[in-house]
C-alpha cells in the first residue's frame, strides 16, 4: 500500500511539473552473468556527451535527472570491445546489460577498443590513460616508458637514439630544456595523462627547432559545465626522502572558463660519481682518480591561471599567466688521488652551490572561425621573463697521504652566474578548408630575445683573508636574437586509401653577441625547411606512411653562457658562446598492422645531423679537464624499430618495443688535434606487462623493464643500462593508491669510457634511483567538465631554450 501511494504521488508530481526528470539504472554483467565493477559508461544524446560514470563493486549503475528522449549508452570495460545501446526514455527505466565477446547483440553497435599504440599520419600515439604505467609516476618517468623514447638523469631526451627533442604539452611547447625541464616534468604526477605522442617528422607548421622531433604530452579532457579537479600527494624513499603534491581545478560556466594548476615538490638525492683519468706514459701525471658524493635538495614550485571567454560560438579570447621556479642547494665532496712518476698527491674539494630559477610569462590569445567551412584564425602575443642566479664556492685542500691531515689550501674561490632572458613574440596562424578533402595552413611569426649573462669569479687572498675579483676568469656576455618565420602546408586526401601533405617553412635568424663589449657573434642566415608526407592505407588493418623533413637545432641560452661548474679545481663544466646551430634531415617509412588483439608498428629511418654540438672534454694545461659543448662534426644514423601491443588474456596486457640501428660520427675538435671517426650498433629492448589481479578488489600489477645495450656516441663508449619498476595499484572510490619500487637491481647507472686524444677517461655515475614510493590521488567534482583550451604560445620555441 505504501509503495502504491508513493507511485501515485510521483505520477501527480510529473503531471504538475513540465520538467519531470527520469533515471536509468541497471546491472552490468559478463557472459556468465557475473556482475562487473568499474565498467565505464558514457551516456549521449545525439552527439552531446551528457555524463560519464563507473559501475560499483556489484556492477550497479544509475543515471538520474534525465529528460524524456532517446539516449545512447556506451559500455567500456577491459577485455571487451566497447558496446553501445539505444534507450528510448519516457519514464524511469531498468536497463541491464551483458557483455558478450565477439558477438554482435541486437540493438548493439560494436566498436573497436582503443589500442594502446596508434599510428597517425605524422605521429605515433601511446595511449597511457588506462595503463598502470602512470600510477604513482611523474610525467618524466612515464615518458621514459614510451616506445622509442629514452631519457637520462642529465635531462637528455632521445627519440630512436637521436637527441634534440622538443617537448609539447597539449600541442603547446614547454618553455624549459635540459635539467630544468626534467625537474619540472618530475614534479608533475602522471595520473591525468591521456597519451604521449612521438612526432619524429614534424610538419612545417611546427617551429623548425629540434633535431630529433617532438614529444607531445596529452592530458585528459571532458566536455560539460561545472567544476572538476584532482589532488595528489606522493612520497619516495631513495637514500634520502622526497615528497610532492599538486592540485588541478577547472571551472566552466556558460561563456567563461577558468582553470588553474599549482604544484610543489621537494626532491632530495645522494648521488655518487667516479672519474678515473689515465694519462699517456710520456706525461709526469700518470693517473687521477676522483670520487664524488653529491647531496642535492631541490624545491620546485609552479602555478598557472587561465581565463577563456567565448564572445560567441565562433570567437574566443583568453589570457594565460604562468610561473615556475626552483631553488636548489647542492653539496659536493670530491676526493682526488693523483699519481705522478715520482710522487703522489691527495686533495679534497668541497663545493657548495646554490641555484635559483624563476620564470614568468603571459599569453594573450584569439581564436576565431571565419566561415561555416571551418576556416580558423589564431593570434598569439607573448612576453616571457626568465632569471637564473647560480652561486658556488669551492675549496681544495692538499692532504697528507699518510693520515689525511690538511697540508695547505691549493685553491679557494667562488663564482656567481646571473642570467636574464627577455622575449617578446607575435604569431598568426590561418587554417583554410577548401573542401572536405583539401586544406591549407599558413602563418607568420616574429620573435625578439635579449639575454644577459654575468659571470663573476673571485679568488681567495689568504694574506688579507678576503675574496678578490679575478678578471681573467670573469666576463659579461650579451646575446640578442631575432627570428622571423613564415610557413605553408597543403593537405590533400585523394581517396580512402591515399593522402599526402606538402609543406615548407622559411626562417631568418639574426644573432649578435658581445663578450666584454667585444663583438664575438654576428650571424644573419635564412633557412628553408621543407616537409612531405604520403599515406597509403589499403584497408583498415594496414597503413604505410612515408615522410621526409628538415629541421634545425639551436643551442640553449644556457649552453652559450660562459659559466663554470666545478667538480674540483682541475675538472669543471663550461659554456660556449661560439656554438653554431645544427641542421637535421630525416627520411622515414612507417608500417602499422592491426589484426585481432595484436597491434604492430614498424619503422625504418635514416637521418643526417650536420655540425652537431655535443659535450666534449678538453685537456687543458696542468692536467685540467674542461667539459664543454662544441660543434665537432656530423652524425649519420640508420635505424629500425618494432613495437607490439597485445592482450594475451583479458587480465594480461603486454607492450614490447625494440630499437636497433647503426650510427656513424665523423669530425674533430680541440683545434683539429682530436679526430672523431666512430661506428656503432644500437640495440634497445623494453617491455611492460599489466596484470589485473582482481577486478572485484580493483587491484592491478605492472612490471616494467628496459635495457639499453652498450654503444658508442661520438668519442664516448656508453655502458649497459637496465631500468626496472614494479607498481601495485588499488582503487577505492575516487581514491587511487599505488606502491612502487624502482631500479630493483641498482643497474640504472651511467657508464662512460671517453677518449680524449691520448687520455682515457672512465666515468661511473649513480643517481640514487633505487627507491620505493607511495602515492595517493583523489579526483573530485563533475566528471564531464569541459577542459580548458590548450594553445601553443608564440614564444614557445624561445621558452624551451632557457
Amino acid at each position: 500500500m505504501k509503495k502504491t501511494l508513493i507511485a501515485l504521488m510521483l505520477i501527480i508530481s510529473c503531471n504538475e511539473f513540465a520538467h519531470c526528470q527520469s533515471a536509468i539504472e541497471g546491472v552490468v554483467t559478463d557472459s556468465t552473468k557475473t556482475p562487473l565493477p568499474d565498467v565505464f559508461i558514457s551516456i549521449l544524446k545525439g552527439k552531446e556527451l551528457i555524463k560519464n560514470l563507473l559501475t560499483d563493486s556489484v556492477g550497479y549503475y544509475k543515471i538520474e535527472n534525465l529528460q524524456k528522449g532517446t539516449y545512447h549508452l556506451n559500455f567500456s570495460h577491459i577485455g571487451y570491445v566497447d558496446s553501445m545501446i539505444t534507450v528510448d526514455l519516457q519514464k524511469n527505466k531498468i536497463q541491464n546489460f551483458s557483455f558478450k565477446k565477439n558477438t554482435q547483440l541486437s540493438t548493439v553497435v560494436i566498436t573497436a577498443e582503443k589500442n594502446i599504440i596508434e599510428r597517425k599520419i605524422d605521429r605515433l600515439r601511446f595511449n597511457v590513460a588506462n595503463s598502470d604505467l602512470i600510477i604513482g609516476s611523474s610525467v618524466w618517468e612515464t615518458m621514459n616508458k614510451t616506445p622509442f623514447v629514452s631519457t637520462n638523469e642529465n635531462g637528455g631526451i632521445e627519440i630512436a637514439g637521436t637527441s634534440g627533442v622538443i617537448v609539447y604539452i597539449n600541442n603547446r611547447k614547454k618553455r624549459l630544456s635540459g635539467e630544468v625541464l626534467m625537474n619540472y616534468l618530475k614534479s608533475i604526477p602522471a595520473d591525468n595523462l591521456e597519451a604521449i605522442e612521438v612526432i619524429t617528422t614534424p610538419s612545417s607548421r611546427f617551429e623548425a627547432e629540434g633535431g630529433a622531433g617532438i614529444i607531445n604530452i596529452v592530458t585528459k579532457k571532458s566536455k560539460e559545465e561545472g567544476l572538476v579537479g584532482s589532488a595528489s600527494i606522493s612520497a619516495r624513499q631513495t637514500r634520502l626522502f622526497s615528497e610532492a603534491g599538486s592540485i588541478y581545478l577547472n571551472y566552466r560556466k556558460e561563456k567563461w572558463n577558468v582553470y588553474s594548476t599549482a604544484y610543489l615538490s621537494n626532491r632530495e638525492r645522494l648521488t655518487t660519481f667516479e672519474k678515473d683519468i689515465f694519462y699517456p706514459e710520456t706525461e709526469d701525471l700518470q693517473t687521477r682518480f676522483i670520487d664524488t658524493e653529491n647531496t642535492s635538495k631541490i624545491l620546485f614550485s609552479g602555478a598557472n591561471l587561465g581565463v577563456d571567454y567565448e564572445i560567441n560560438s565562433k570567437h574566443i579570447v583568453g589570457v594565460l599567466l604562468e610561473y615556475s621556479g626552483s631553488d636548489e642547494n647542492e653539496y659536493r665532496n670530491a676526493g682526488s688521488f693523483d699519481n705522478y712518476v715520482s710522487s703522489d698527491s691527495l686533495t679534497f674539494t668541497r663545493n657548495n652551490d646554490k641555484a635559483n630559477d624563476y620564470n614568468y610569462s603571459i599569453n594573450l590569445n584569439y581564436q576565431g572561425k571565419l566561415d561555416d567551412k571551418g576556416t580558423l584564425l589564431t593570434i598569439d602575443a607573448d612576453v616571457i621573463e626568465f632569471s637564473s642566479d647560480n652561486t658556488g664556492i669551492s675549496k681544495t685542500n692538499v692532504l697528507s697521504s699518510e693520515n689525511n691531515d690538511v697540508l695547505y689550501i691549493r685553491d679557494w674561490f667562488r663564482n656567481a652566474t646571473i642570467q636574464n632572458v627577455n622575449n617578446k613574440s607575435f604569431r598568426l596562424d590561418l587554417e583554410v578548408l577548401i573542401n572536405d578533402k583539401i586544406s591549407i595552413e599558413t602563418g607568420v611569426k616574429f620573435s625578439f630575445s635579449n639575454v644577459d649573462n654575468d659571470l663573476d669569479f673571485d679568488t681567495r687572498n689568504e694574506a688579507s683573508m678576503t675574496f678578490e675579483d679575478d678578471a681573467t676568469r670573469s666576463n659579461f656576455f650579451e646575446y640578442d636574437e631575432n627570428i622571423n618565420a613564415i610557413y605553408a602546408v597543403f593537405n590533400h586526401t585523394l581517396n580512402e586509401k591515399w593522402a599526402y601533405q606538402l609543406g615548407t617553412r622559411v626562417e631568418n635568424t639574426v644573432a649578435k653577441g658581445k663578450l666584454e663589449s667585444e663583438n664575438v657573434v654576428d650571424r644573419n642566415y635564412t633557412n628553408l625547411f621543407p616537409t612531405a608526407f604520403l599515406k597509403y592505407a589499403p584497408n583498415n588493418n594496414h597503413s604505410f606512411v612515408l615522410s621526409v623533413s628538415s629541421r634545425i637545432s639551436r643551442p640553449s641560452f644556457w649552453d652559450v653562457n660562459p659559466f663554470r661548474k666545478y667538480t674540483t679545481d682541475r675538472a669543471f663544466f663550461q659554456g660556449n658562446p661560439f656554438l653554431n646551430p645544427s641542421r637535421y634531415y630525416r627520411q622515414e617509412l612507417n608500417y602499422t598492422k592491426n589484426k585481432g588483439k595484436i597491434r604492430v608498428v614498424a619503422q625504418i629511418a635514416a637521418s643526417q645531423l650536420l655540425d652537431e654540438f655535443y659535450a666534449l672534454p678538453f685537456n687543458a694545461a696542468d692536467g685540467i679537464i674542461i667539459n664543454r659543448k662544441t660543434n665537432y662534426g656530423n652524425k649519420y644514423s640508420y635505424s629500425g624499430s618494432i613495437s607490439i601491443a597485445t592482450k594475451i588474456q583479458s587480465w594480461w596486457r603486454v607492450n614490447a618495443t625494440s630499437l636497433f640501428g647503426h650510427v656513424q660520427t665523423t669530425g674533430s675538435y680541440a683545434d683539429d688535434t682530436i679526430t672523431i671517426d666512430s661506428n656503432t650498433l644500437l640495440l634497445n629492448l623494453s617491455a611492460n606487462q599489466t596484470f589485473t589481479l582482481s577486478k572485484e578488489k580493483r587491484l592491478s600489477l605492472t612490471v616494467f623493464a628496459k635495457n639499453t645495450f652498450p654503444f658508442t656516441l661520438v668519442n664516448t663508449e656508453i655502458g649497459n643500462r637496465l631500468e626496472t619498476e614494479i607498481v601495485l595499484r588499488k582503487n577505492i572510490g575516487n581514491f587511487s593508491l599505488s606502491l612502487s619500487g624502482r631500479d630493483l637491481f641498482r643497474s640504472n647507472k651511467d657508464r662512460y669510457d671517453i677518449q680524449v686524444g691520448d687520455i682515457q677517461i672512465n666515468d661511473t655515475n649513480y643517481h640514487d634511483t633505487r627507491s620505493v614510493a607511495f602515492a595517493v590521488r583523489y579526483a573530485f567534482g563533475k566528471s564531464t567538465v569541459k577542459d580548458q583550451r590548450y594553445r601553443d604560445p608564440g614564444n614557445s620555441d624561445i621558452q624551451r631554450r632557457l
